[in-house]
């Protein structure tokens, strides 16, 4: 998997939050993470980013839904017991979670957590998949 900065879209990062687990991107429509080899994410690691994600975009005045890619371009696990616990963060803040990862391990793993999201998911292969869904999720009205 390519890094987000890396790509084409790497002029669309605002902000870059950098973690003890991985490393958080924020754009205007999207939130993209890409976490370090070997971590677990869990609940309280996901707190931790998703309180300086808020508060970034609350200092700028840009609160709203966002698309959050999880760009596999590492291999670490989720603890999937923490979309429950977020359930609500999740479904007040994202349009969707989308995962980018070309493994076949990655297609049975997104399978799985598929199951625990609350809101819309999706796997993609590559980050253009992503940002295309991302697209097709605003002209929606997701």
């Amino acid at each position: 998997m390519i890094s987000i900065v890396h790509s084409i879209y790497k002029d669309l990062i605002l902000e870059k939050l950098v973690f003890d687990f991985g490393v958080v991107y924020l754009l205007e429509d999207i939130i993209l993470s890409e976490l370090y080899r070997g971590e677990v994410l869990d609940t309280d690691k996901a707190l931790i980013a998703l309180e300086e994600v808020l508060n970034f975009y609350e200092v700028n005045h840009v609160i709203k839904k966002r698309l959050w890619i999880a760009n596999k371009t590492e291999i670490y696990s989720t603890k999937l017991i923490g979309w429950i616990q977020l359930r609500a963060v999740a479904l007040e803040y994202f349009t969707g979670f989308c995962v980018v990862d070309d493994t076949p391990s990655g297609l049975v793993n997104a399978l799985l957590e598929s199951k625990f999201v609350p809101v819309n998911f999706k796997n993609v292969k590559s980050l253009d998949e992503a940002f295309d869904w991302n697209k097709e999720l605003n002209n929606n009205g997701a």
